[in-house]
């Protein structure tokens, strides 16, 4: 594919196109007639095809899949409710505007990304930092544009610059991320020509590694840290006599003072070991090469490539120093071919369910546009809102085609998409697992995982006093840490040992021996605990202690709070966490997720702690049950809470004899949890 050839028609379309779009934030006038607008087009669309469009759905449905598709989750029995009984005639506007402006909007987007992007919350430091970045990013509501480029022209400390998570995350697999970057941002697979030219478009493996040349000098390496290791290398050997401390890069040093440098600097260096895990450097003197089995005839084995673009506006002959600049230039730049068009056809998907263009991530000179006058008009309006997400995804939620009943029928992959109303879609894991806190614990949009932040503060105020000390205070902190560590590994070797005569004692059947090594077990552990808790203590207030805290306290992880919405979670979930079990991501790839079903499913529907927890009489909705010993107010609560609706005629004479045994109303609760009306969106 000679991409090179595609031009932007959104931007020489742009003039052509009605309404005259206006600078953010959108007026309502705006929002209405760019709304209008979008329905316009796909009006047209099924005029041509002789398609009737879908008829609106009722208040209800709508409240319901507004709180879903702009939430993540449910709406509670009140805000439904609310939402049924106000009388208002712009109460949809209304309730799209609240919502969109919502913490649980910024929970929502934030899980979006962090499946995009393949967070890991606890993988290393930085991901405690890029975790924080991504949801400061989403509540400042940073632009898009803005967004990208800050992630790919990062460097520096994850303390000082969290947005180098993107690149940690692939820590020493650079052509991976390469790999990730075009397909998340670009919406083009390159994978395939990282070892063999592309065998199904134009992309050779020469052009792939021009194009990852681009981020050819990354080292992950802290540069702030080696200077610290070169002043304290530097104050030692003076206070040795060697007098070097002025000469430590010169070749005047004779073999045996290199020798004594190379080794103090060593031992030194162990006290930053994480800072080179946790940050990324440019060297201009770096530069990315072919591989050593490369085959072809327009490269040799070795040989160094200069970053160049494959396609778009040519990029070539980039000064060393200015080449991940460069890089983010070119990619977050409003005339790049993909670049607007991948992130509208994403955020389409997220609202109606399926992207214009499927799959999403697989855009070529090829790709079969279906709605191509849509798609240039959607990037106008993302460009006229300065990459604005939150007010783009604020006007298609506005369309009357959001407001229009599902499709009858499911999409066919691999064929283009008549869109009649948006797609009858399961809830994603996240989304089911925020609607299940929703009825037990009501509205938590406004719960934050405050561990997280804390950490996060913690750990970037440490490094912060850390690199304020002087050379004496980091050696003698040096010499702390080394002792301190010698200490607590041989806590845990006793600790061990102890494990394994308690299980040789458990196997041989000596009961009374391995009830004495439990108990020096225990005993054992709680030392441990209390080392720990007096090291903590000991911490507050006092700089070299807290500075030894934070070195010791290398692999502390954040914890979630099951009572809390799946974005304060710390990421990837479990394997066998209710998310995981229901297609939540497991990060390895760009949105990961799926809504498959499975029998692990079914039975946690049936019998898990989520469902039980919720029905068993302790949760808010039983609690709201109980309000009132009125069979109609009961069933009416009940339906407003699962399925944000009021029963009707038909569901009134059928269940309401159930609502005087708590146990009838535990196993109906349960039977409609279980049910396609509560899991899917309509």
């Amino acid at each position: 594919m000679k991409i090179s050839s595609i031009t932007p028609l959104f931007l020489l379309a742009a003039a052509a196109l009605s309404p005259l779009l206006e600078a953010k934030p959108f007026s309502q006038k705006t929002v209405r007639s760019t709304s209008n607008q979008i329905d316009q087009l796909v009006a047209d669309y099924l005029q041509k095809k002789n398609i009737k469009a879908n008829p609106v759905i009722d208040d209800a449905t709508f409240a319901r899949r507004s709180f879903i598709t702009i939430t993540g989750r449910i709406p509670t029995a009140e805000e439904a409710r609310a939402f049924i009984h106000d009388t208002q005639s712009d109460k949809r506007r209304t309730l799209v505007d609240t919502l969109i402006h919502s913490k649980g909007y910024e929970s929502r987007m934030f899980n979006f990304w962090a499946n995009l992007l393949r967070l890991k919350t606890n993988h290393e430091k930085y991901g405690l930092g890029w975790h924080t970045w991504i949801r400061n990013a989403v509540a400042n509501n940073t632009p898009y544009d803005q967004f990208v480029h800050a992630m790919i022209s990062a460097d520096g400390m994850s303390a000082e610059n969290p947005a180098v998570g993107y690149y940690l995350r692939d820590r020493g697999m650079l052509l991976d991320n390469i790999s990730n970057t075009a397909q998340i941002f670009l919406g083009t697979q390159i994978g395939c020509a990282q070892c063999h030219d592309h065998p199904f478009e134009d992309i050779t493996q020469r052009q792939y590694y021009e194009f990852a040349a681009f981020a050819g000098g990354t080292e992950y390496r802290s540069s702030a840290a080696k200077e610290k290791v070169k002043a304290m290398t530097s104050h030692t050997l003076k206070e040795k006599g060697t007098q070097l401390s002025n000469r430590l890069n010169t070749k005047k040093r004779t073999q045996k003072q290199r020798g004594a440098a190379r080794k103090t600097a060593r031992d030194y260096a162990s006290l930053f070991r994480d800072f080179h895990k946790n940050a990324i450097t440019d060297s201009p003197h770096k530069k990315l090469q072919l591989p050593h089995d490369y085959q072809y005839n327009d490269g040799e084995p070795g040989e160094v490539v200069e970053p160049k673009t494959f396609f778009g506006a040519s990029v070539s002959n980039v000064p060393p120093a200015d080449r991940r600049q460069a890089f983010a230039d070119w990619i977050s730049n409003r005339h790049n071919p993909y670049f607007t068009k991948v992130i509208v056809n994403r955020l389409w998907a997220e609202v109606f369910g399926r992207g214009i263009v499927e799959p999403a991530d697989d855009w070529s000179e090829t790709t079969n546009v279906s709605h191509p006058e849509l798609i240039d008009y959607l990037c106008q309006v993302m460009i006229a809102t300065d990459y604005d997400i939150q007010q783009f995804m604020r006007v298609l939620y506005h369309t009357r085609l959001f407001e229009s009943a599902v499709a009858p029928e499911e999409a066919a992959m691999g064929r283009s998409y008549d869109f009649r109303g948006p797609i009858l879609r399961r809830m994603s894991a996240e989304e089911i697992h925020d609607s299940f806190i929703a009825l037990e614990f009501g509205n938590r949009d406004n719960t934050v995982n405050k561990n997280i932040k804390t950490q996060w503060d913690t750990y970037t105020q440490n490094v912060k006093n850390l690199f304020k000390l002087q050379p004496a205070q980091l050696i003698a902190l040096d010499t702390a840490t080394d002792d301190a560590e010698k200490k607590f590994y041989a806590d845990r070797i006793a600790a061990r040992k102890l494990r394994q005569e308690l299980e040789k004692a458990r196997g041989e059947g000596d009961q009374e021996k391995a009830q004495k090594l439990q108990l020096q077990l225990r005993k054992q552990y709680t030392s441990l605990k209390r080392k720990s808790q007096k090291q903590n203590n000991d911490a507050q207030g006092n700089e070299e202690n807290m500075m030894m805290n934070m070195v010791m306290q290398r692999n502390l992880r954040t914890r979630g709070n099951q009572s809390m919405r799946s974005s304060e979670q710390p990421a990837p979930f479990k394997p066998s966490s209710f998310m995981r079990q229901f297609g939540a991501s497991d990060r390895e790839t760009p949105d990961g997720s799926h809504t498959q079903a499975s029998i692990p499913q079914v039975l946690t529907l049936l019998n898990g702690r989520e469902v039980t927890s919720m029905t068993d009489g302790k949760g808010l909705l039983a609690r709201n049950l109980r309000k009132t010993n009125n069979p109609s107010e009961r069933l009416d609560t009940l339906f407003l809470s699962i399925y944000g609706n009021l029963p009707n005629a038909s569901e009134r004479k059928r269940y309401q004899t159930m609502m005087q045994s708590p146990t009838n109303i535990q196993t109906l609760a349960k039977a409609m949890l279980n049910s396609k009306r509560f899991l899917f969106v309509q």
